[in-house]
């Protein structure tokens, strides 16, 4: 057990990027089940999440669903191929589920299985317009203990370019409110 505690310090309170460690803290102290990334990026945040986030669930029961552009992400953004990204995932334990696309697209045809997700991340690098028309398919896949963390700047260089990230929490009515009047509410949890 002291194994797992170490390794839930190191990621908690040491681990890189920096801006990643309030997610450990946060999974701990609400266990997830399901958890959806808008944003995969090279795989590395994912694995690591998988993989901390299995310690609290029963073998098998923790399901991951990451949206990304994969092969289509502009070359100055970093990231992983669609068959990369599956390689390293299937390895853990998990229900690991791909989408390749944009928020938008890969909501607009996977929301509604997705529904009852613990957790859902968004990161800095999803385009905004995108992501923008995204938030009407949201609300139906949650509930209302779904934690929502958007990826924001918390520190800038002498230049003011953007030198720290970080998760922070976003609150239901703001999802409500991005989603318009016609999305659907938040699910009550069962």
């Amino acid at each position: 057990m002291s194994g797992h505690w170490l390794h839930y310090v190191w990621l908690a309170y040491f681990s890189k990027p920096k801006g990643d460690r309030a997610l450990f803290r946060l999974i701990k102290k609400h266990p997830i089940r399901s958890l959806v990334e808008l944003g995969v990026g090279d795989a590395s945040r994912a694995e690591r999440i998988i993989d901390f986030a299995q310690q609290f669930v029963p073998n098998g029961e923790f399901s991951y669903t990451g949206v990304d552009l994969f092969e289509g992400r502009p070359d100055h953004l970093p990231g992983t191929t669609l068959k990369e990204a599956h390689g390293r995932l299937k390895r853990l334990d998990a229900k690991v589920k791909l989408i390749p696309g944009d928020p938008f697209t890969a909501l607009a045809r996977s929301a509604n299985g997705l529904a009852g997700t613990d957790m859902v991340l968004v990161s800095r690098d999803i385009d905004e317009e995108s992501l923008e028309k995204a938030w009407f398919y949201l609300p139906r896949m949650l509930h209302d203990q779904t934690l929502i963390l958007t990826e924001q700047v918390v520190a800038e260089d002498d230049s003011g370019a953007p030198s720290e990230w970080a998760f922070r929490p976003m609150d239901p009515d703001e999802i409500l409110e991005r989603a318009g009047s016609k999305a659907q509410h938040i699910a009550r949890a069962a």
